[in-house]
């Protein structure tokens, strides 16, 4: 079900009754091939995608960015869930001793809480925001309409972000609802190149990272308008719409560090007021104070009044949607928490409020109170890194198979990462969320790569998609293996 579709129209669009938008030029019409009309119906998201980005403009043809959504023989071989190989590897065995386990949640308490004892940008970070917005000509990128960045459009933004006056505060604030971090001050996103396998959709190089409810914050810059702040967090550096935010008063941080923790076990959790009055949503990975009254945990919300500062309300939750951080680190607990991310749409930076790879671990942990850093790089730096990329593709997995410890070892490539849950006939079992598989280039796709989408949360082989003729052999995941990493060491 290969789709490559070099129109040469503008495309609008128009919202149908089977997905989100349906593309139509000016023409007015489509013409599906068979294939495309089953992968109209089963993957409606790609065949979006595949129409979007192609190249517009009878001038000289453009790069055809070819996605194909397929299986992989792995989804069938593999469980799409983690409950047979938490069994296997002991499920109720602690993985980390108890009193490690209190060292990494007094540590996890201090990266989460860091921002509130921040006097001064993070070395760099400024520097790294103003170059984003001092760029010019094609270093700006595209944009939603997938041509480049306007340049009066652009100007008024970096205008906006008022960069000479950058800091000119220091608020430590807290987020009342799920937002991001943007390393522009706009909701537009901002594409590498429309036509190039991971420059394009979903990887808006704008997004930074998405923040759970609740994220303590400094604000150092608010833009001219208002309606944006340059703020810092535990875990990364961006700006954030000042809707998203409340300034807190040392009451409030003071109740906020020394109340017991809760994390979220669960996705799209509502937290509802004494009233009804719905507050935010919650996700694996939130993590908020909680009081017990008459024997029923409270988690405390905070919220944004309209002077912009923080109050609190009480939200009434239940056993399996928030329990005391930290929770016992053992294979059941983490696979209950993976299943109920299996098969979940990625989403880059967590836009959408998905998960991309790095994203997917760093929620999974944070019950656990083990802290993970953002990227996957970084992660790999979390624990016992031990170097694989010496070793030929045969002996990595015999690697893996023989020290790696399972739902306790990351698997690092660059730019991916996931976790190692144990062995599947003789082969490691990895579970990640997964963009796609670079496709090889032929006649087929006029000369240029492309991806095999899988686009979510799956169980593979370090191997995903060896048996298909035209994925890159070189490319596959084991031969770009770097590292493993066993988290509390």
């Amino acid at each position: 079900m290969r789709t490559v579709l070099p129109f040469s129209c503008p495309l609008r669009k128009r919202q149908t009754e089977n997905s989100p938008y349906a593309l139509i030029g000016n023409t007015g019409k489509i013409r599906y091939t068979p294939c495309m009309k089953t992968l109209r119906h089963t993957f409606p998201a790609v065949l979006v995608l595949a129409l979007v980005l192609t190249g517009c403009g009878p001038q000289t043809p453009r790069p055809r960015l070819v996605y194909e959504a397929a299986t992989v023989r792995d989804l069938a071989e593999f469980p799409q869930n983690l409950t047979g190989f938490a069994m296997r590897a002991g499920r109720d065995t602690p993985l980390i001793p108890q009193q490690r386990s209190s060292v990494l949640y007094e540590q996890y308490k201090k990266r989460f809480f860091a921002a509130w004892n921040q006097n001064k940008p993070g070395r760099g970070n400024v520097e790294y925001m103003r170059a984003a917005l001092n760029r010019s000509g094609v270093k700006r990128g595209f944009a939603e309409n997938l041509q480049p960045w306007n340049s009066t459009r652009w100007s008024a933004m970096r205008e906006n972000a008022d960069l000479g006056a950058m800091p000119s505060l220091r608020i430590s604030a807290v987020t009342v609802r799920g937002t991001s971090l943007r390393l522009l001050p706009t909701e537009r996103p901002q594409l590498a190149n429309p036509a190039a396998p991971g420059q394009s959709f979903p990887f808006d190089e704008a997004q930074q990272t998405s923040l759970h409810v609740g994220t303590p914050l400094v604000l150092l810059h608010a833009s001219r308008d208002g309606a944006w702040f340059y703020a810092e967090s535990g875990v990364a550096c961006g700006w954030i719409p000042a809707a998203d935010v409340a300034g807190t008063d040392e009451e409030f941080r003071r109740l906020w560090r020394d109340a017991p923790l809760a994390a979220c076990h669960d996705d799209d959790v509502p937290l509802k007021d004494e009233n009804g009055r719905f507050l935010a949503h919650a996700d694996i990975g939130t993590v908020l104070p909680f009081e017990r009254v008459d024997g029923t945990m409270r988690v405390l919300v905070p919220m944004r009044d309209t002077d912009g500062n923080v109050r609190i309300a009480r939200a009434r939750t239940s056993a399996s949607s928030f329990r005391a951080m930290p929770q016992p680190l053992t294979p059941g607990r983490v696979a209950e928490l993976g299943d109920r991310m299996m098969g979940q749409s990625y989403g880059w930076g967590g836009m959408y409020g998905d998960r991309d790879c790095s994203s997917t671990l760093r929620d999974l942990f944070a019950p656990f109170g083990v802290w993970l850093p953002r990227n996957s790089s970084a992660q790999a730096g979390a624990g016992l890194k031990i170097d694989l990329r010496k070793l030929s593709p045969e002996d990595k997995e015999r690697r893996i198979l023989a020290d790696g410890i399972p739902f306790l070892t990351l698997l690092q490539l660059p730019g991916h990462i996931g976790l190692y849950v144990g062995p599947h006939n003789g082969r490691p079992a990895f579970f990640h969320n997964i963009w796609g598989l670079r496709t090889e280039p032929s006649p087929a796709t006029g000369g240029w790569p492309g991806r095999h989408v899988l686009g979510r949360a799956v169980v593979t082989s370090l191997r995903p998609g060896a048996e298909l003729p035209d994925i890159n052999k070189d490319a596959l995941l084991i031969h770009r293996m770097s590292f493993m990493t066993v988290l509390g060491k």
